[in-house]
Order: structure tokens, then sequence, then C-alpha cells
């Protein structure tokens, strides 16, 4: 089965980039990560700190419905994705994001993932993704 975009029902592309394979929809440039490569590419954090860092409580933070009653559907399972929103570092604005209830993964918008690993400390997995993303799709839009 050929996972489709929770936004535009299209198939995503399987893209190889130097650090992971990622999902992309070409119609709204949004991507899938699968559980753990998000984490693969914010880097590691320390115990005490995994406690304090907003993109671990992704893992833990079971989401709420879209507010306006759309249904998105996880690339995996079908299930509704649940809205988290998560600040990635203290100065950075929220984002919010689309998360499996069953853990698979999150869905990023065009522009999200760029804006979430810009907020962390540099990690050379995360500016490949990002260099090859911009390469991909030119410039990436911010939300």
């Amino acid at each position: 089965m050929i996972p489709v975009c929770p936004k535009c029902d299209v198939g995503l592309l399987i893209v190889h980039l130097p650090a992971l394979e990622v999902d992309v929809c070409p119609t709204c440039r949004g991507l899938w990560l699968d559980d753990g490569e998000l984490e693969q590419l914010a880097g590691p954090t320390t115990a005490a700190a995994a406690a304090e860092d907003p993109l671990a409580r992704l893992r833990r933070d079971p989401g709420a419905p879209p507010p306006d009653g759309r249904r998105y559907l996880c690339p995996r399972c079908d299930q509704p994705l649940r809205q988290v929103v998560v600040t990635p570092a203290p100065a950075a604005p929220a984002i919010t994001l689309d998360n499996c209830p069953r853990g698979h993964g999150l869905w990023f918008d065009a522009g999200e993932l760029p804006a979430v690993l810009a907020a962390r400390p540099p990690t050379a997995g995360a500016r490949l993704v990002v260099d090859a993303l911009r390469d991909l799709f030119g410039t990436v839009p911010q939300p």
C-alpha cells in the first residue's frame, strides 16, 4: 500500500536524504517522519534534559482533534491524526504538528520541519536534511 498525504490525499514519494528516508507530498510539500526519525535528526538529549525537552514531550502527548473537525489520516494506519502544539525552543514560536495516536510518526506541513530543527542545537544530520529539502524544493517556506 502506498502511503498517502494526510492533507492532499495523493501518494507520498519516498525521498532518500543523506541522514534518512522520508515520505514527501509532491503537492503540498509536507513530509512524514516515522517514529524515532525526529529524534535522530534533532540529536541526543541527556536523561535529565529529556524531561524538559519539548520534542520528547511529543511521545507522551496524546494530542487533540483538529478544532475545525477535519480528519487527516495517518499514512501508516489510517487513524485520524491528533494535533500537538510544540515550542521547539524557549524563544521560538509554537508550531502545531500532526501526531499519529498509535505512535507511528509525525506529519510536518511545508516549512515546519526546518523551523523545528532551526530552533535546536545544530546536528550534522539535521543540517544535511534541511539542505537536501531546500535542494529538492527550493526555498522551503517558513510557517
